[in-house]
């Protein structure tokens, strides 16, 4: 793990390793395939991201509650059923450098796990305090198949436009880490924080979050360790794209749109393309949005009482949103 993310945990390495537990607890069962599908999908466990952002806040205004901490698991829980059905629609093979599920079970085990595990979100809520939250948690069980929709509706309609990219990564990225700030201060105890600053706040983080992912897969200079050309493989239309296109004359923007939808992209056209992309000034006018969302979170982090846990939230935010190339 990136020692700078280590820093961040260790002020809340004890509800950390609560959530680690509980949220184990999710994974085992009686039935022998499920036991082993469920065994897998732990195993690809990413950084926890979601329930640190839910901890920090908390902290930050008041307390880590039995209600802070269900929270964080419910969120986790429909981000990774929410992973298992996007490996599918994807046909991803590789999630974390192991195995996706689809790869190894099949598509229908994939996407009953997934079933499964949202079932297993529903029954964490156990308090009237949890109901309190729903409407959180049903808005993320409805954005982040809304934004698979999408997604695939603008790939279809090869539709170019900011508004509709916007969308996208907000459904599918921005909504989850909304969703995290906000549980986070309005379980901790302290109803006197202003929840739409809050809101915004995750809103803000999950942009620049998800562009900044987008970048990386253009920046032949990036050290994150990320594989070049997927979104064009994928054919996933991302901001570099749209602010190439920018730049074109419409003879040429029809050339770029035909190959960037065409099937069969050889390594060396889709390196051409990206050569391309980051002669354009594309990269540079994208990184701009980027950082303005940053900043936007970052103002927000600054207005916040000043203590270790908003120290380490300003961290966070800059380690999840600042491009390392």
């Amino acid at each position: 793990m990136d020692n700078r993310l280590e820093d961040i945990i260790e002020c809340l390495q004890q509800p950390m390793q609560q959530f680690e537990e509980a949220f184990d607890k999710n994974f085992h069962t009686d039935d022998a395939l499920l036991n082993t599908i469920l065994t897998h999908t732990n195993s690809l466990k990413g950084k926890r991201i979601r329930p640190l952002l839910v901890f920090l806040i908390a902290k930050t205004f008041g307390d880590i509650t039995p209600q802070t901490l269900r929270a964080a698991i419910i969120i986790e829980l429909l981000h990774t059923a929410s992973l298992l059905h996007d490996d599918v629609i994807d046909s991803s093979k590789i999630r974390r450098n192991k195995t996706t599920v689809n790869a190894l079970f099949g598509d229908r085990p994939a996407i009953l796990v997934g079933d499964y595990l949202y079932g297993k979100a529903l029954a964490t809520i156990k308090t009237q305090e949890d109901f309190n939250l729903m409407d959180v948690f049903a808005r993320i069980a409805l954005n982040l198949p809304a934004g698979e929709i999408k997604e695939t509706d603008i790939t279809n309609d090869k539709d170019t436009s900011i508004e509709s990219y916007s969308k996208v990564i907000y459904y599918k990225t921005a909504s989850l880490i909304c969703a995290s700030t906000e549980c986070g201060a309005r379980s901790c105890g302290n109803k006197n924080v202003n929840l739409k600053e809050i809101a915004e706040l995750g809103e803000h983080i999950g942009m620049a979050f998800q562009i900044r992912d987008d970048i990386l897969d253009y920046d032949a200079n990036n050290l994150m360790g990320k594989g070049l050309g997927n979104d064009i493989r994928e054919k996933k239309i991302t901001l570099p794209f749209i602010h190439y296109l920018e730049t074109l004359s419409d003879k040429e923007k029809d050339k770029a749109v035909d190959f960037f939808f065409g099937d069969n992209k050889s390594k060396e056209e889709i390196e051409d393309f990206i050569e391309k992309v980051n002669e354009s000034g594309a990269l540079q006018k994208t990184f701009k949005v980027q950082k303005n969302y940053s900043d936007k979170a970052l103002k927000i982090v600054d207005n916040m009482p000043l203590n270790e846990y908003s120290i380490n939230l300003r961290a966070l935010v800059q380690y999840l949103t600042i491009r390392n190339k």
